[in-house]
């Protein structure tokens, strides 16, 4: 028999509260364009790395300065994500983050030294982490609060960055380099323009848990924990791809042009999981995702290994929908069904901290494992991923006992 996810009584309780409501219909939409303006500017990232160039930076101080928000999500997101539910502050904590963001961006084109601009990412990075987990802390409350669809609020995220690369790109030629900090920063504040139409937090549900908010009592929920460990792992296993993966294939002799295609694949499929994912799953367990996932992940990295050619190449982008299943969905699926809203800021943050600390384990060691050969660097990821299964099968070994 299928497993289903947990029933009403094992879920948080939650009581609307009384007053003026939102149609949710009307909610979704406007959480659906507060990910299509909050993630216009990812795109515009990848291109980062030209920048600090362009300024002077070298390979080593780029790498350094790329890695650190990976870093120091690891400190920073959890307090900042649970004071916001503790507080009901989680949709005026996206305005202050995307603002304050957009300010540091400003400094950028002022700081002409390695140390100016180690400090100017500190300080951006610290703000920055916590857009996305309390972005989607946000869109949990309205999936409770509505019975609202996950997926389909998450995916306008991923249109947008799939708009956003190729806008970026003529921006760039038309602007030049130079103006990457101020393109981002403007487009940092689009959210600011849809938060206002959006109900705070605090009013969506009427929570009647007396916990604290701290993300120290997620803890508490071994199940829960065996699921954001896992995700983490699955995660972690796109490691390597992510650092290596357009330099092997510009290595295969594959032009610029077809390697951004191959990412937009990866992209599209990540859109086509988070629309049809949850209508799909139906009631079952969600872990049924992660499980799924950790065995397409492991079969696209053992093809990797190999150096396909580029039809099997395409093949293993479309592959990437099932990453995101299990890595990102599942995750959500399981805090909206267990966690009590003033704990969901608190339970994101803590996966956020968990993601960062096995990407930054999985990308400063994947630079010695590509060193052994692609088809090392690449099975090792598969283990990785087939490492997750023991830990999400000890969540059901606990629900059984």
């Amino acid at each position: 028999m299928a497993a289903t996810i947990p029933e009403p009584q094992q879920m948080a309780h939650t009581t609307q509260l009384p007053g003026k409501r939102i149609a949710g219909r009307q909610l979704a939409t406007g959480v659906s364009l507060l990910y299509l303006a909050l993630y216009f500017h990812f795109g515009f990232f990848a291109w980062m790395p030209v920048w600090l160039k362009d300024a002077g930076s070298s390979a080593t101080e780029i790498g350094t300065l790329i890695s650190i928000p990976l870093i120091l999500r690891i400190l920073t997101v959890a307090p900042f994500a649970a004071w916001c539910g503790r507080h009901g502050r989680v949709r005026n904590g996206i305005a202050l983050t995307v603002f304050s963001a957009a300010v540091v961006l400003v400094f950028f084109p002022q700081a002409t030294t390695h140390w100016s601009r180690l400090a100017l990412f500190l300080v951006f990075s610290i703000i920055w982490d916590q857009i996305p987990v309390l972005m989607d802390a946000y869109a949990i409350l309205t999936v409770r609060s509505r019975k609202l669809d996950f997926g389909r609020l998450r995916v306008w995220g991923s249109i947008a960055v799939i708009a956003s690369s190729g806008l970026a790109g003529w921006v760039i030629e038309k602007l030049g380099i130079k103006s990457l900090p101020w393109a981002i920063a403007v487009l940092l504040l689009f959210p600011l323009a849809i938060l206002p139409l959006l109900p705070r937090d605090s009013t969506l549900v009427h929570e009647s848990s007396h916990g604290s908010g701290s993300w120290c009592e997620i803890f508490r929920d071994r199940t829960l924990m065996s699921v954001l460990i896992t995700a983490s792992l699955l995660m972690g296993s796109s490691g390597v791809i992510t650092g290596f993966g357009s330099i092997q294939w510009k290595s295969a002799g594959i032009h610029e042009s077809t390697i951004g295609i191959l990412n937009a694949i990866s992209v599209s499929s990540e859109i086509v999981i988070f629309t049809f994912g949850a209508k799909l799953l139906g009631k079952r367990d969600p872990r049924i995702m992660m499980v799924i996932g950790a065995l397409f992940s492991a079969l696209r990295w053992a093809i990797m290994a190999t150096s396909p050619a580029l039809p099997m190449l395409v093949f293993a982008q479309i592959l990437q929908c099932f990453l995101v299943a299990g890595a990102l969905l599942a995750p959500v699926l399981m805090i909206a069904s267990r966690v009590e809203d003033i704990l969901v800021p608190s339970a994101q943050g803590l996966y956020a901290v968990l993601l960062g600390a096995t990407l930054a384990a999985v990308i400063a060691g994947s630079g010695w494992l590509w060193q052994l050969g692609p088809a090392k660097a690449y099975l090792a990821m598969a283990v990785l991923a087939l490492l997750s299964l023991p830990v999400l099968a000890s969540s059901w070994r606990r629900a059984a006992a």
